[in-house]
């Protein structure tokens, strides 16, 4: 007797296969989660404790689970669909084969495409000869496992109650298999000193205590900032530190590679940093610095490059379920959330407080050996808008920068905002006091430099420029810089009159550790100012954006700036006698406007507006964070 000619006995009815099918390809795809979920916990940048990863783990599973699912249904119906007179094994393995290759298909058609964008032809080969070989033992497979149970030789479990334990068993590894992180290039001298970078996203010069009776608006808040004012009163103080670009993403980049924007071709939030740059993090780590970074916003993710040299780099801002973007199902899921919801309706994936951000980094710092070097990066993004700080008074910001461009704001919204970005700046401060009193704890400050500065300022009024950085004004691109060192570099609290820029706090990291500096950068360890060392400062060249349009600019150390439009409208102003920037002078200056068209016409040579631009995905989360594509698209 053939098997054709065979009885139908199966156990299961003609009416139940699709179901059975979904539900075995579900169990084929928690699988394949649990593994997936296995890696992703064990080798994430993420900081995760072992309860973590084992929620990552499931979480992974049940998503792969769900994906399994859905091909299972696709297989289901094409068993159902084939013709009636075929036995039922045969539809049934027909069934199974389909919902494997969709399933397979989800996890493999984008790893083909990504290599085949690298040209890694070989690869792409190989792994489509993987695929098939998995569809077709998938195929032969389901109709074996049929076959015996028309003859009662195996019971009707299938993978269900397997993969099941499996799972579980992969979560419970995830557990305990500790994260997987590659050592240090070099094991780092004894007592080699510890590198604290603190960034305060979008922090005002004039809203930090040291800085206040210097400069600033006598109608802004007075703010109390102890723990910043404690490190530039026992360390030095630059008085003129400048970002070329006020944006996140293009001033970190600068900060970590000592390189202008126009050399990074980080210009705007949503362009990567390249990987052939050479970032500071890099340098520490391969000269044996533990190197960990934990940010507060999805300006400076991964996405952005700024990973790069870092063993850990807590990027996931959810409260639960950390990490859920590393695997497949959960990036696509989220990207879909984010895509055809709100983004500003999901602020919990896309920034986090600074409290949370600084617990993080003290639990990481506590598991790294006492006589280890470390190079943590800390990012507060807390003054950004939306202004939401706890003790704010009311004022639905978020509601407000949900509006169209060109919200007029009222007097008393004015007022009120300027008095909730000073209660961010309170906040973001009592953090910074929480991260060195932790790391004081811990012995981290013993042998330390802490570097503390702002990516750039905040406009709270000022030149028409409301609760945004638009604009190439003072209020956005002069920042507070504080360098503190255990051992006294210059008498504490001295003050550093000549322009910086956050171009040297690269080599400054540098010089601080002792270890190599970077080359081919415009960088400039602050130790040679605090040292006496005679340099001379170079005019900056800035870069940034009005509302809906690309601005060039010119600062030069003497205090004359230049601003150029994208259409060609100027202004230039003599900082020293107009620090408000109210007094236009192109009419009566024209060498000086010379000397500022011949920087933008350099500046502009270098600057690429469209390769790396952002894409629509990245655009859309950069607006939920308030920030607007100076092209126009929201």
């Amino acid at each position: 007797m053939t098997d054709d000619d065979r009885p139908e006995l199966a156990p299961v009815s003609e009416g139940r296969m699709p179901l059975r099918i979904a539900t075995q390809v579900a169990s084929a795809g928690a699988l394949l989660g649990g593994f997936e979920g296995l890696v992703v916990a064990t080798r994430s940048q993420l900081w995760l404790t072992g309860w973590e990863r084992a929620q990552l783990t499931l979480a992974a599973a049940l998503s792969d689970a769900a994906i399994g699912f859905v091909a299972g249904i696709v297989g289901g119906a094409a068993a159902w669909f084939t013709p009636s007179w075929e036995p039922l094994w045969r539809r049934y393995r027909r069934g199974f084969g389909v919902g494997w290759s969709f399933l397979g298909a989800f996890f493999l058609v984008p790893m083909i495409g990504e290599l085949a964008r690298r040209e890694e032809w070989r690869f792409v080969f190989g792994l489509c000869l993987v695929s098939l070989s998995v569809v077709l033992f998938g195929f032969l497979l389901a109709g074996y496992a049929y076959r015996r149970e028309m003859i009662g030789l195996v019971p009707r479990v299938g993978f269900r109650i397997p993969a099941v334990v499996v799972v579980f068993a992969l979560s419970g590894a995830s557990a305990s298999v500790p994260q997987t992180t590659e050592p240090p290039g070099l094991v780092a001298p004894p007592g080699s000193t510890n590198v604290i970078l603190v960034t305060l996203d979008t922090l005002r010069r004039d809203h930090v205590g040291v800085y206040q009776a210097t400069g600033g608006e006598g109608s802004l808040p007075s703010v109390a900032t102890p723990n910043l004012d404690r490190l530039g009163r026992e360390g030095a103080i630059f008085d003129l530190a400048v970002t070329p670009v006020p944006e996140t993403a293009p001033s970190h980049a600068s900060m970590f590679t000592g390189r202008h924007p126009s050399e990074t071709k980080v210009i705007q939030n949503g362009r990567v940093l390249g990987a052939s740059e050479l970032t500071v993090t890099e340098q520490l780590r391969l000269s044996g610095w533990r190197t960990g970074a934990f940010v507060s916003s999805f300006a400076v993710d991964s996405s952005s490059g700024l990973d790069q040299g870092f063993e850990v780099y807590d990027d996931d801002f959810a409260p639960v379920l950390r990490g859920v973007a590393e695997f497949r199902a959960g990036w696509l899921g989220l990207r879909l959330l984010l895509r055809f919801g709100d983004p500003a309706d999901w602020p919990l994936l896309l920034e986090r407080r600074g409290d949370r951000t600084v617990a993080r980094a003290l639990d990481w710092v506590a598991t790294v050996p006492a006589d280890a070097p470390i190079f943590l990066w800390v990012h507060l993004f807390d003054p950004h808008a939306p202004y939401d700080a706890p003790e704010n008074m009311g004022l639905d910001h978020a509601a407000i920068l949900a509006q169209e461009p060109g919200y007029a704001y009222t007097a008393t919204e004015i007022d009120t905002l300027r008095r909730q970005y000073a209660n961010e700046v309170r906040f973001a401060d009592a953090q910074v006091g929480a991260l060195l009193d932790g790391l004081r704890a811990a012995g981290r400050l013993d042998e330390a430099a802490v570097v503390a500065l702002a990516d750039h300022g905040e406009g709270l009024g000022e030149h028409e420029i409301h609760f945004n950085h638009h604009g190439l004004y003072d209020e956005v691109l002069r920042i507070p810089l504080l360098v503190w060192h255990s051992t006294a570099v210059g008498e504490p609290g001295v003050r550093i009159a000549e322009q910086v820029s956050v171009l040297d706090v690269a080599n400054t990291l540098c010089d601080a550790a002792g270890a190599p500096k970077l080359s081919k950068t415009s960088s400039v360890a602050l130790q040679h100012r605090l040292r006496g060392s005679e340099l001379r400062p170079e005019p900056l060249l800035l870069f940034g954006r009005s509302d809906a349009a690309w601005l060039y600019g010119v600062r030069a150390p003497a205090g004359v700036k230049y601003i150029q439009t994208e259409a060609g409208a100027e202004e230039l102003y003599d900082l020293s006698r107009d620090p408000f920037e109210t007094d236009n002078l192109v009419a009566s200056q024209p060498a000086a406007v010379e000397n500022g068209r011949a920087g933008v016409t350099l500046l502009r040579r270098h600057i690429d507006l469209d390769a790396g631009a952002p894409s629509d995905d990245t655009l859309l989360m950069l607006e939920g964070l308030g920030y607007q594509d100076p092209s126009g698209t929201r």
